[in-house]
């Protein structure tokens, strides 16, 4: 095995995380979570689905022949393992999740982008783990086509099960907030399984269903990075009126770019107390935008008291600024 072209591979999956975090554009994930997922993803989800898949193959193989087991295994019984070991990940990060937003009132897992980063990490970590046993196997053309071309595979089917678990505290009911995580895997099995089979019959034909698969992912991001604008947009507006926000700093509060332009003005103006204090302001206002609309959605009386929290906290980092006069 070539180390360079392995460390290539590696590289590509770590270039892979970093970018999909980077796409949460408004409330960014922490990295040591998006990390421990992703090396959860590389060992453990590997480790128990090779356990479990060699299980089944064998006992398949004991009462039919190696061939239609090996085939039955990979369309049938690895999407069902794999996606449960890598599921796995999603549900611990949002039990610890929902652990802290008990001491703390913060859900750090909530909604489509953050099931998709998590999703999607665990999955880069499979899949390149997944791909370095192909190359010990079957040599680096192999691998090399793997990387290419299925990188964003385990990525996106594993994304539905963090949907699913994403949208569980945007529900008000027990039987929504229990189905959604479980239709959520049950969709990932089934695009796996469709994967695999397309390659069991048809060989690399199966990259072009891949590319739909990975374009449909793509679609939900866009989608979703667009509705958080809205809510962002709608929610803000009600604290112009009410103080909270500056009408001046409003524009700025929905728009990425816009945002980012404004820190490196300041920046290259050496204004560097008012960077530091107006991104603390900008990330509190997103936070109470989107707490404001969990709130409609869940009616989770915690996420209310946030919200005054996060009132609280902008009124008085604004007053800071004001205390430096400092003008925007």
């Amino acid at each position: 095995m070539s180390s360079a072209i392995a460390g290539i591979g590696v590289l590509q999956a770590v270039v892979y995380l970093l970018f999909i975090r980077a796409v949460d554009l408004y409330e960014r994930e922490p990295l040591s979570y998006v990390a421990a997922v992703f090396v959860w993803g590389f060992t453990v989800s590997v480790f128990v689905s090779a356990l479990f898949e060699s299980i089944l193959q064998y006992t398949l193989a004991v009462v039919t022949n190696a061939r239609f087991a090996h085939a039955l295994t990979a369309v049938m019984g690895a999407p069902v393992i794999e996606e449960c070991a890598k599921g796995a990940a999603l549900f611990l990060v949002f039990l610890f999740s929902l652990l802290l937003a008990r001491s703390r009132g913060e859900m750090e897992f909530s909604g489509v982008m953050d099931g998709i980063v998590y999703g999607s990490a665990v999955g880069f970590g499979f899949s390149l783990a997944e791909d370095l046993v192909y190359y010990a196997q079957f040599g680096p053309e192999t691998f090399v086509v793997r990387r290419i071309f299925g990188g964003f595979g385990h990525a996106a089917f594993t994304s539905l099960t963090g949907v699913g678990i994403g949208l569980v505290p945007w529900v008000r009911t027990l039987p929504a907030k229990v189905s959604l995580p479980l239709l959520g895997l049950v969709g990932a099995m089934l695009l796996h399984a469709a994967f695999n089979l397309t390659a069991t019959l048809f060989g690399a034909l199966a990259y072009a269903f891949l590319f739909l698969v990975v374009l449909a992912y793509l679609v939900l991001i866009v989608l979703w990075l667009a509705f958080e604008r809205r809510v962002i947009r709608q929610e803000l507006y009600e604290e112009t009126r009410t103080g909270t926000i500056d009408p001046r700093e409003y524009p700025l509060m929905p728009t990425y770019l816009r945002r980012k332009l404004h820190y490196a003005r300041l920046l290259s103006r050496g204004r560097f107390g008012h960077w530091r204090t107006d991104r603390r302001v900008h990330a509190a206002a997103v936070d109470l935008a989107f707490t404001k609309r969990l709130v409609r959605r869940s009616g989770d009386p915690a996420q209310l008291e946030r919200v005054e929290r996060l009132r609280e906290r902008i009124l008085r980092l604004r007053g800071v600024r004001v205390g430096e006069s400092e003008v925007l």
